[in-house]
C-alpha cells in the first residue's frame, strides 16, 4: 500500500508540474517516471490476454518553470500537410482498402492538424472507454469511495451495496467480523440476512448483443460485487450473472465463520439508515479509472457509466447509464466548439466499447483527447497518465513492435480497440515539434481474419506522427 501510496504521489506531482505548459507534459512526467517516454528504460511488463471469441470479437499543480520554450511552436499549413499525407498513405494497405480515418487535435489551439473522414461516426470498441472516464471525472473529484455497508438492527443484518464491485473477499470477511462485534453489543447470536442492492438499478445491456457475460466479456453491473464477479479471477473467464447475490451468500458464510447463526434465505430488504453499521470502502474513484483504462476494464467501465448516470440524477439502469454518458459527451463537445454535424450520428449504447452499435466520429474523440492534453481541463488531465504508452504497459506493452513503429515506442499513449471489422487506437502523442496532440484512428470494415493485419495497420498509421524525416 506504501508503494501505491508512493505512486500516486509521484502522478499527481508530475500532473501538477505539466499543467503549465502543453509541450512539456512528456518531459517533465518522464523525468519523474510518472509515465514512460523516451528517457525511460522499455517496461518488460505483460499485457492483458487476449479475450474469448465472441461473436463480434474475433479475438482482442504547484507552478514551475518548464524547460524549453515558453510557447510551443507553431504547425504550418505545410507541416499539416504532409502529416495528413503520411498517415493517409497507409490506407492503400490491403487490409484497409481505403477504409481509414482519423483526427488529429493540437491540444493548445484545439485546431485540426490531420484529418481524414474524422467526421463520419464510426464504431469506437474500446476507445469508448476514454469517452466514459471523461464524463465520469467531469462529475466526481475522483476522491470518492465507494461504501459497502452492513447494518444490525433487531436482529436482521442487511448488506447494502454502494456501487463497489471490486470488493475482495479480504474486505468482506472484516466487514462480516466488524458486524458480528455489532451482534454481540446488541445480544445477539442469531440473525437474518437481508440485501439493499438499491443503489444502482444496473444489469445487463441488450446492447451488447453477443459479447455479454455469456462470453466472458463483462459482468452485469451490480451495487457490489466481490472481484468484480470474476468467478475464476480472470479477466475474460466466465462472469457471474448475479454478482450482488452471490457477494451476499459469500458473506453469510463469513458471518457463520464469526459465530453468528445465520437462519433462512437471504431476503431483499432495505438498510434502516439510523441503524448500527459497519462500512468498508473501495479505491477512490479515480484508481477505479485508472485501472479501467490500462487494462480495458469492461466491468469497471459499465460501472462507471452507471456512476455518471447516478450524479446525473438519471436512471441507473444500463441505457440510462448509456444516455447519461452521451448527453455528458455532448456538453464536452459543445464546450469544445464541435458543430452538431460533427454530433449528429454520435450513438452511445454502452460504457464500454461491447456494443456494435456504439457510433462515435474521431473527430469528437481527438478532440476530447486534445482537451486532455491542453493544461486547460485539468478534471481531465489524469486521462493523459493513465493510457497506456506504446510498447511499455497495458493493452500496449506488446504493439508498436515492428519495423516503422517501433520509433513510436515510449511517445504514443493510446486506448486499443478492437469489435468485429474496427480497429481503432486513440490518445494522445508528442509530435516531432514539441507540439501535443489528441488523436483518434480507425480501420474498418476488414475480415476479422485479418485482426492482427489491421491493428498492424493502426500503429504504423499512429507511428506516423512522430516521424521526424
Amino acid at each position: 500500500m506504501a508503494t501505491r501510496a508512493s505512486e500516486r504521489i509521484w502522478r499527481t506531482t508530475a500532473m501538477v508540474l505539466c499543467a503549465a505548459v502543453p509541450a512539456s507534459f512528456y518531459l517533465l512526467g518522464d523525468l519523474t517516471d510518472a509515465f514512460p517516454g523516451v528517457l525511460t528504460i522499455r517496461s518488460s511488463q505483460e499485457s492483458p490476454g487476449a479475450g474469448p471469441g465472441a461473436q463480434a470479437e474475433d479475438w482482442e499543480r504547484t507552478s514551475a518553470p518548464a524547460p524549453g520554450p515558453e510557447a510551443a511552436p507553431s504547425t504550418s499549413p505545410e507541416q499539416a500537410d504532409d502529416l495528413e499525407e503520411h498517415m493517409s498513405a497507409h490506407a492503400d494497405l490491403p487490409v484497409v482498402g481505403g477504409n481509414l480515418a482519423f483526427s488529429v487535435v493540437d491540444a493548445e489551439t484545439g485546431g485540426t492538424l490531420a484529418e481524414r473522414d474524422a467526421d463520419t461516426a464510426r464504431t469506437p470498441a474500446s476507445t469508448l472507454k476514454l469517452l466514459t472516464a471523461a464524463a465520469a471525472l467531469r462529475l466526481y473529484t475522483g476522491d470518492e469511495v465507494l461504501t459497502t455497508r452492513a447494518t444490525v438492527e433487531d436482529g436482521v443484518v442487511t448488506l447494502q451495496g454502494g456501487g463497489d464491485m471490486t470488493l475482495s473477499e479480504e474486505q468482506l470477511r472484516d466487514l462480516a467480523a466488524r458486524t458480528a462485534e455489532l451482534a454481540a453489543q446488541q445480544g445477539t447470536s442469531t440473525v437474518s440476512l437481508a440485501l439493499d442492492d438499491s443503489y444502482l438499478t444496473g444489469g445487463s445491456n441488450p446492447a451488447w448483443g453477443d459479447n455479454g457475460p455469456a462470453g466472458g466479456w463483462v459482468t452485469p453491473t451490480a451495487s457490489l460485487a466481490v472481484g468484480e464477479g470474476w468467478l475464476d479471477g480472470e479477466q475474460y473467464g466466465p462472469k457471474s450473472t448475479d454478482p450482488a447475490g452471490e457477494a451476499a451468500e459469500l458473506f453469510a458464510q463469513l458471518l457463520t465463520e464469526q459465530g453468528l447463526t445465520v437462519r433462512g434465505e437471504v431476503t431483499a430488504g432495505e438498510a434502516p439508515a439510523e441503524a448500527p453499521s459497519a462500512e468498508v470502502h473501495s479505491e477512490p474513484l479515480s484508481e477505479l479509472v485508472r485501472h479501467t483504462l490500462l487494462i480495458s476494464d469492461n466491468t469497471t467501465s459499465e460501472l462507471l457509466a452507471h456512476l455518471v448516470a447516478d450524479a446525473r440524477g438519471e436512471e441507473t439502469s444500463p441505457q440510462g447509464a448509456a444516455a447519461a454518458v452521451e448527453a455528458e459527451i455532448r456538453e464536452l463537445a459543445a464546450e469544445l466548439g464541435l458543430t452538431e454535424d460533427v454530433l449528429a450520428d454520435l450513438d452511445i449504447r454502452d460504457g464500454s466499447g461491447l456494443s456494435e452499435n456504439d457510433q462515435v466520429p474521431p473527430a469528437l474523440l481527438a478532440a476530447v483527447l486534445g482537451e486532455v492534453a491542453s493544461g486547460n481541463a485539468p478534471v481531465l488531465e489524469q486521462i493523459l497518465f493513465d493510457v497506456p504508452v506504446a510498447g511499455l504497459n497495458g493493452t500496449l506493452a506488446d504493439r508498436f513492435d515492428t519495423a516503422g513503429t517501433e520509433s513510436a515506442r515510449g511517445l504514443v499513449r493510446g486506448k486499443t480497440g478492437y469489435l468485429g471489422g474496427s480497429a481503432t487506437l486513440a490518445g494522445v502523442v508528442l509530435l516531432p515539434n514539441g507540439r501535443t496532440a489528441g488523436y483518434s484512428i480507425v480501420v474498418h470494415g476488414f475480415d476479422g481474419s485479418d485482426a492482427d493485419a489491421a491493428r498492424a495497420a493502426v500503429d504504423a498509421v499512429a507511428a506516423e506522427m512522430v516521424r521526424t524525416s
